[in-house]
């Protein structure tokens, strides 16, 4: 984890594709505020030959779209900002981001930024230590700076902070193993993906995975579109081997496969879906006359008992991708991790409060709702209700492009939605 100093600051932390192992940079800004930093920084850009360029040295390099606040700055003559409501005014003008007002958000101890490059999404965040001290569990991960996780495990109980999409059939055992992917196969790459292994702790994960064929999630919408575990996941699964299951193995074999040119050249939804004995071959087949892009040679493998990562170099043009795995027991060694964690990979924004986790459906209140009837090609947003021909009312938990995660009174289930027909 980065390191604490005993002055006040603030940290500014890049989430970049093109950044290293972890795809982040992690810098230490000495400003009492955010305010404060962006205050002395248009100073400097009044007086600068090169105005856009004065925060790279505190920032540790070139950040996608940021200069142009600076450069604005110069141009107009800017008056530098004294509280929060005068820089969210300067930056919702003049600094160059995709997307809407919705992409910068700011507040007295926080600025998120999301943007693209055309190529792929990023975004950077300035918080200060009481965001920090507030937060834990949010910004845990954005300080780790090493390319491993610290080992350890505990006998509490570990309560994940949001809802995360179990991968079925469940185990026998207890417990339960996460998965976080920080994957992309295209221009949509933020935030990632998590999901959980139900009934199964990480020593037992290879030996389960051998065993069980991936469920279906259900898909009203087509009786021959096929949506089950991620297709890292999968692809894990298949270079398992049953005889001696060995996750270190596996996952270095994952890391030497060239994912990024057949996932973004074919589809890959039946692959690795039917028994374990086939896998291997199916990703196989499907690999034939594909370059890796990548060097696999500087791919990093961690595993622990009950912990493992992989640091995969995908791509010569945008570097690493991350596949995290652990179970409760080490979340419960490290919660605040853990959990943001979990946060990173199913939020681009760590700091918006989290909706509340309902256990049971209220079924009362979404009744004297408008619940829309559910149809793929219809678009629906946050908590919103919706009526299924086959599983009832639901309430809409998460919002995609093209997915909606819905709360139904028997579970929570994936489905398409703004599909074009």
């Amino acid at each position: 984890m980065a390191s604490e100093t005993s002055s006040q600051g603030v940290w500014f932390v890049y989430r970049s594709h093109y950044e290293g192992p972890l795809s982040k940079r992690i810098r230490r800004l000495e400003a009492p505020s955010i305010v404060a930093w962006f205050r002395e920084k248009f100073g400097e850009a009044r007086r600068a030959s090169e105005p856009g360029r004065i925060a790279e040295q505190d920032l540790g390099g070139y950040v996608y779209g940021f200069g142009t606040v600076l450069e604005a700055a110069k141009e107009h003559d800017l008056s530098p900002p004294i509280a929060t409501k005068a820089l969210e005014k300067i930056l919702r003008e003049h600094l160059y981001v995709e997307g809407g007002p919705e992409n910068i958000r700011i507040d007295d101890h926080t600025l998120r930024v999301r943007t693209d490059d055309d190529e792929v999404e990023l975004a950077y965040f300035f918080f200060d230590d009481e965001a920090a001290r507030r937060h834990p569990e949010r910004v845990a991960w954005l300080l780790h700076d090493e390319p491993r996780l610290p080992d350890g495990a505990a006998l509490r109980s570990f309560e994940p902070p949001i809802a995360i999409e179990p991968l079925t059939p469940a185990g026998a055992g207890e417990g339960n193993s996460y998965a976080v992917l920080l994957t992309h196969y295209d221009g949509q790459t933020l935030p990632g993906q998590a999901c959980v292994f139900p009934g199964v702790r990480l020593p037992e994960l290879p030996a389960h995975l051998c065993r069980v064929i991936p469920e279906d999630k259900p898909v009203s919408w087509s009786p021959t579109y096929r949506e089950t575990w991620p297709v890292e996941l999968r692809l894990l699964r298949a270079f398992i081997a049953a005889d001696a299951p060995d996750l270190e193995q596996a996952l270095g074999r994952a890391a030497a496969y060239p994912l990024l040119s057949v996932e973004g050249n074919s589809s890959t939804r039946t692959l690795g879906v039917g028994p374990h004995r086939d896998a291997k071959d199916e990703f196989v087949r499907a690999a034939r006359d594909r370059s890796h892009g990548g060097d696999p040679r500087r791919s990093i493998v961690q595993v622990g008992r009950h912990m493992a990562m992989l640091c995969a170099h995908a791509s010569s043009s945008f570097g690493y991708q991350q596949w995290i795995l652990f179970d409760d027991r080490w979340a419960a060694a490290h919660p605040d991790l853990a959990s943001s964690l979990l946060w990173y990979a199913s939020r681009w924004d760590p700091f918006v409060e989290p909706e509340a986790k309902p256990r049971v459906l209220d079924k009362e209140a979404l009744e004297e709702a408008a619940a829309r009837p559910y149809r793929p090609a219809e678009r629906f947003s946050k908590g919103e209700p919706v009526m299924h021909a086959k599983f009832g009312l639901g309430v809409v938990q998460e919002a995609e492009a093209t997915k909606i995660v819905v709360l139904f009174g028997d579970g929570v289930r994936t489905l398409a939605h703004g599909m074009k027909t």
